[in-house]
């Protein structure tokens, strides 16, 4: 008896599915599609194969029916439907944001439908009869997938369900209703409550999407819920602001080194000095390799300023090994104006200069320069 009654009950329940089927669940037709699609552009003709965004929220879809000639669709919401499969959505491989949540899908495409997906960024599953983690791990695939929802589906439940995503997906910003914390992605990392995972800080409610889609104000959208992401990152990721204040550190050490460059060339004229024999000290002393008899170095006791040293000068004037003989006149009496080789303006004490050798004349007191 109770077996009959099964039979009656499966039999009437079938009938059931075949009659609402029949009367009240709908393909999408292209008329459909023309009436609720959208174009990039409001002033451009409607054509099936540029529309652009399409909201069949609630329409009592069972597929997709002309959906596979919209090739540039890039917004694609079929929420509250009673779809259980969206293979046919491979021919829409430009597709930005993809929803379909509370619908009856069981199982997901392949790794060859995800990876063709490559701009999809959003994609909204939850509220569906996905139960086995198995079917779920094609979107490993998906390259540039940034949100995920898949809760309220029995796939949530199974265990280690969010570590498994989370790994996989590196892209993955956003799961379910949580912004992935360092801590998820970074093993052995123990922070303080403000940083921990899955703690009120990383809680994000998705802005509702609007009642009229249209590419701008889908776009809008879209724009909102990535601040919303980046902003959460920004101020609750040790990772991000650890390399927030080193770019910041870096970028303000490379601006006094340009607003101040006088230090920078004190240490390059010390630099060139020191190839020529002549070192200066951090007490401003300078000394001049082999500068007496026994080939010692001398200190000479010479308070330069080095900003206004010009090399032009002590190339004319004196040179290295010539420092402490006496022969050059003060360097406090020169003069700018009669030093020939100094052209104001254009002169660098960077430029890579030579010195020449002095040539003694036996037969002279002079010193001739080579």
């Amino acid at each position: 008896m109770a077996c009959v009654r099964e039979r009656v009950c499966s039999k009437i329940s079938t009938d059931m599915r075949h009659l609402v089927n029949n009367t009240h669940l709908v393909s999408p037709s292209e008329s459909l599609i023309l009436l609720r699609g959208e174009m990039d552009n409001m002033y451009k003709e409607k054509k099936l194969e540029e529309i652009v965004v399409i909201n069949l929220s609630g329409h009592y879809l069972i597929n997709l029916g002309y959906l596979t000639n919209c090739w540039a669709l890039r917004i694609c919401i079929l929420s509250r439907n009673y779809i259980t499969d969206i293979d046919a959505l491979s021919y829409c491989p430009h597709l930005i944001k993809l929803d379909v949540h509370a619908n009856h899908i069981t199982d997901l495409p392949d790794e060859f439908f995800w990876s063709n997906m490559i701009c999809l960024q959003i994609l909204y599953l939850h509220d569906n009869i996905i139960g086995d983690l198995n079917s779920i791990k094609p979107l490993y695939y998906c390259p540039s997938l940034i949100v995920l929802t898949l809760f309220d589906t029995p796939v949530s439940l199974v265990p280690k369900y969010r570590h498994n995503l989370v790994n996989n997906i590196w892209t993955l910003k956003v799961l379910d209703n949580f912004v992935i914390a360092d801590e998820e992605v970074i093993e052995d990392c123990l922070h303080s409550d403000q940083f921990k995972a899955l703690s009120p800080h990383f809680l994000i409610h998705l802005p509702e999407p609007p009642q009229i889609s249209t590419w701008q104000s889908e776009l809008k959208h879209i724009e909102d819920l990535f601040s919303l992401v980046n902003n959460i990152l920004t101020h609750r990721s040790p990772v991000l602001i650890i390399q927030r204040w080193v770019r910041g550190h870096m970028t303000r050490k490379k601006l006094r080194a340009f607003l101040n460059p006088r230090k920078h060339q004190r240490s390059q004229v010390a630099g060139e000095l020191c190839e020529q024999g002549i070192h200066v000290l951090d007490d401003g002393n300078m000394w001049v390799e082999g500068s007496t008899e026994d080939d010692q170095c001398n200190a000479v006791g010479l308070q330069v300023d080095i900003n206004k040293l010009q090399l032009e000068l002590l190339e004319d004037r004196c040179e290295a090994k010539e420092i402490t003989s006496g022969i050059f006149p003060c360097i406090s009496h020169w003069r700018k104006s009669n030093t020939p080789h100094l052209k104001p303006k254009k002169s660098s004490i960077f430029q890579p200069r030579t010195f020449r050798e002095p040539m003694f004349d036996p037969q002279s007191d002079d010193v001739r320069l080579l």
